[in-house]
C-alpha cells in the first residue's frame, strides 16, 4: 500500500474520477452526526486562518480520516479512475459541499474563486461517457440525486425539483439525503458569508454585506476547506486484497450493516470471476436499493429484532441464512455466517444462481413482513406477525423453495399445521422461548429426508412430548380455549386475530364474501365489562363452590363473550342490555361470527351459562381451523 497525506485541493484538482463500486451501500451521513460536526470543524479552520498573524505562523490542519483507493485501468481517452474502497461518504459529502459553496458564491462574481471551484467539481477533459465529467460517481441508486446537485446552478433551481409542501395534511416523501446535504451546507455557507464579525459594530452591517467583505470571507473559507482539511490517502497495490481491507475498515464513521458487507462480498466475488457487475446489480440487487415502502426505502425500514431495531434487509439475510444452514444464527454474526456458508460449498458457487435464489427468497420474506391476506399464505403471514413468531421464518423460507415440488394443496396444509402448532400453544399459555431451536430441529430433519410431505411435518411436530415443545391435543386445547380469559391473557390484537380467523372459517360458498378490513373492527364484550344484575342476571343453576359473581370476572373475557363489531356499532351498543344489543348486532353485522345472535330471542338471558355454550360452539370451529397432532390424545 502507498500512503500519503493529501488535501481536498490535491484530491480533486486532478482530471480524475473516484468511482463508488456498485455493490457498496448508499449515502448514509446525516446532519446531526456528520454534516454539522464537519461544518464546525471547517469554521474552526477559518478562525485559525483569520487569526494568523504572520506568513510563517504554523497552521494546524484538520484531519478528516483515511481514504482507501484502488486504481482501475481505463480505455484510451477516458478520464483516469480509482475505486473507493473506503471513504465514499467523505467523497460524496465533500463534492456536495463544494457544489453548495460554488452556488453560494456565484453572485460575488469572483472569477478566480469560480474557476477554482469549477476545477474541483468538474472534469473538463474530453470524456467517453457523460458521467466522466463528475469527480465522484456514487452507486446506481444515487446517480440522479447526485447529478441534480452537481449540475445545479443555484439552490433555487434545485429546490424547484425537490419542492416539499403539505398536501391534504400529508407531507410528501422526504428529500434524498444527498440533496438535503446540499441545502444544509448552502445555508451554512450563505449565513457565514453575510453575518457580522463579533468585533464589528451593528451599524456596520451595510459594510459587512459589501461584495469585498463577502469575497474576503469566501476566500478564507476556500483556503480552509481546500488546503487545511487533510486526509490520509491509501492506494492499494496489486498484492493487496480490497475485500480484506474493506472489512478491516468498515467500522470507520457509520458502521456498515451486515447486508452492506454481504453486498460487497458478492460483487467482489463476481469481479474476481470477470462477471459484468453492472448487469448483475440491475438484475438481482437494484430492488434492494430502490424498492419503496410506507415510509421510504422498503428494505432500509427498521423492524424490531429482540431489543434492537434492524433493517429489513439485515433481517432477511438473518432468516435466509437460517433456512440455508438449519442452524440458530446470531444477529451479530450474520456476515461471518454468510461467508462461512458461502465457503462451505464443495464446488464453486454460481453467482447468478445464488443471487437469483436470494432475490426469490426476498420476495417471500417481503410477503411475510407485509402480508396480503388475499391468499392462505398471506393469512398465515399475518398471524405469524401478530403472534410475534418470526423464529418460524427460516423454515417457511425453505419450505417455499419446495412449493412447486409438493403442490399448492400440500403446501397449504403444511401452513395450517404450523399455524395450528403456534396458535394452540398461544391459547394454552405455553412458552415460546425455545421456538428457534424447535423449528431449527424441524428444518434439520426435513432437509435430511428425501421426500417432503405434510404428513412428515405432522409426524415431527407430533413427536414433541414436553410442555416446552408439545403440540397441544384437542382435549387440552378445547379446555383452555373455553375457560381461559383470552382477552385478558392474549390482549386485544391476538384475540382479534382469533376471532377473525374463526369468522373466515365460517364463510361458505353460500355467503357473499368476507369483510375486507378486519383491522377496522373492534372487540366487543357482549356482556359489558361493567355490568349490573338487572340487565345481566346471574344463572339460576348452582354455581358450585365458586359464586357466580367471582366466575363472572373470568367469563367476561372468555372467547364466548367476545365478538367483532365496527367502532360505531360498538359505541352505540357497548353498555346496553342484551335485549337491545342482540337486536342491533343481528341487524347490522355482516360477520358470520355474529350470525349466532340472529337465532336468539329478545328475552334470551345472556349470562355465564350462555357464554359457556357459545365458547363450546366456537371451540368446535377452532378444532376445524387448527387441527391437532397425529396422536390426538390427552398426553400429546
Amino acid at each position: 500500500m502507498k500512503t500519503d497525506k493529501i488535501t481536498i485541493f490535491g484530491l480533486f484538482e486532478k482530471q480524475k474520477r473516484y468511482l463508488v463500486p456498485i455493490f457498496q451501500r448508499g449515502y448514509v451521513w446525516t446532519q446531526e452526526n456528520q454534516w454539522q460536526p464537519l461544518w464546525e470543524n471547517i469554521l474552526e479552520q477559518v478562525s485559525i486562518l483569520r487569526d494568523q498573524t504572520t506568513l510563517s505562523s504554523s497552521i494546524r490542519n484538520h484531519f478528516l480520516g483515511a481514504i482507501v483507493l484502488n486504481q482501475i485501468p481505463v480505455m484510451a481517452r477516458q478520464v483516469a479512475c480509482s475505486e473507493i474502497i473506503d471513504g465514499q461518504q467523505r467523497f460524496i459529502t465533500l463534492q456536495v459541499f463544494l457544489a453548495a459553496f460554488r452556488d453560494a458564491v456565484a453572485a460575488l462574481n469572483n472569477q478566480h474563486l469560480n474557476s477554482q471551484l469549477a476545477l474541483l467539481t468538474y472534469n473538463s477533459a474530453l470524456e467517453v461517457k457523460p458521467e466522466e465529467h463528475f469527480k465522484v460517481w456514487p452507486t446506481n441508486a444515487y446517480h440522479d440525486d447526485f447529478q441534480d446537485v452537481m449540475q445545479s446552478k443555484s439552490a433555487e433551481d434545485l429546490a424547484a425539483k425537490y419542492l416539499q409542501h403539505w398536501y391534504y395534511r400529508k407531507l410528501r416523501p422526504p428529500r434524498p439525503p444527498i440533496v438535503d446535504a446540499y441545502f444544509f451546507f448552502h445555508k451554512c455557507i450563505s449565513n457565514y458569508l453575510s453575518e457580522l464579525d463579533d468585533d464589528q459594530e451593528q451599524s456596520a452591517a451595510g459594510a459587512c454585506q459589501s461584495n469585498d467583505l463577502m469575497n474576503d470571507r469566501a476566500m478564507l473559507l476556500y483556503d480552509a476547506i481546500t488546503r487545511h482539511v487533510q486526509m490520509v490517502e491509501i492506494e492499494l497495490e496489486k498484492e493487496d486484497d480490497p475485500q480484506v481491507i474493506f472489512e478491516t475498515l468498515n467500522y470507520r464513521g457509520v458502521p456498515l450493516e451486515p447486508c452492506d458487507l454481504i453486498r460487497n462480498f458478492l460483487f467482489l466475488y463476481a469481479i474476481r470471476l470477470g462477471i459484468d457487475v453492472d448487469e448483475l446489480y440491475k438484475k438481482w440487487w437494484l430492488d434492494f436499493d430502490i424498492l419503496s415502502g410506507s415510509s421510504g426505502k422498503f428494505w432500509k425500514e427498521k423492524e424490531r429484532q429482540g431489543r434492537l431495531m434492524r433493517s429489513r434487509l439485515d433481517l432477511f439475510f438473518f432468516h435466509y441464512l437460517g433456512s440455508k444452514t438449519a442452524r440458530v444464527i446470531k444477529m451479530n454474526h450474520v456476515y461471518q455466517e454468510f461467508r462461512d456458508w458461502w465457503g462451505g460449498s464443495d464446488t464453486q458457487r454460481d453467482i447468478d444462481t445464488e443471487m437469483k435464489a436470494i432475490k426469490d427468497a426476498s420476495a417471500v420474506f417481503r410477503s411475510l413482513m407485509v402480508p396480503s391476506t388475499e391468499s392462505r399464505f398471506g393469512l398465515f403471514s399475518e398471524r405469524l406477525k401478530i403472534l410475534d413468531t418470526t423464529t418460524l421464518y427460516p423454515l417457511v423460507l425453505w419450505l417455499y423453495t419446495k412449493k412447486d415440488n409438493i403442490g399448492d394443496q400440500e403446501f397449504e396444509g403444511i401452513l395450517i399445521d404450523l399455524e395450528s402448532y403456534i396458535v394452540r400453544r398461544a391459547v394454552c399459555g405455553m412458552t415460546t422461548k425455545n421456538y428457534n431451536r424447535i423449528f431449527q430441529s424441524v428444518l434439520t430433519k426435513l432437509q435430511k429426508d428425501t421426500v417432503l410431505s405434510r404428513s412428515a411435518i405432522r409426524s415431527i411436530l407430533s413427536s414433541f412430548d414436553k410442555e416446552s415443545d408439545l403440540w397441544p391435543a384437542d382435549s387440552i386445547f378445547v379446555k383452555e380455549f373455553i375457560l381461559r380469559p383470552l382477552y385478558r391473557f392474549l390482549g386485544p390484537q391476538k384475540t382479534r386475530m382469533l376471532l377473525k380467523a374463526l369468522d373466515l372459517s365460517l364463510i361458505t360458498s353460500k355467503q357473499e364474501g368476507n369483510i375486507k378490513d378486519y383491522n377496522s373492527l373492534t372487540i366487543e364484550h357482549v356482556m359489558p365489562q361493567e355490568t349490573n344484575e338487572q340487565d345481566y342476571p346471574y344463572p339460576t343453576e348452582d354455581p358450585g363452590p365458586v359464586p357466580w359473581s367471582q366466575q363472572r370476572q373470568i367469563y367476561l373475557h372468555s372467547i364466548g363473550n367476545l365478538t367483532l363489531l365496527t367502532q360505531s356499532l360498538n359505541s352505540s351498543v357497548s353498555n346496553g342490555p342484551f335485549k337491545i344489543k342482540r337486536g342491533e348486532i343481528a341487524i347490522q353485522s355482516q360477520l358470520r361470527l355474529n350470525a349466532y345472535f340472529q337465532s336468539l330471542s329478545d328475552d334470551f338471558q345472556w349470562n355465564e351459562t350462555s357464554i359457556l355454550s357459545r365458547s363450546g360452539d366456537l371451540a368446535e370451529q377452532a378444532l376445524k381451523t387448527w387441527p391437532g397432532p397425529v396422536n390426538n390424545t390427552e398426553g400429546s
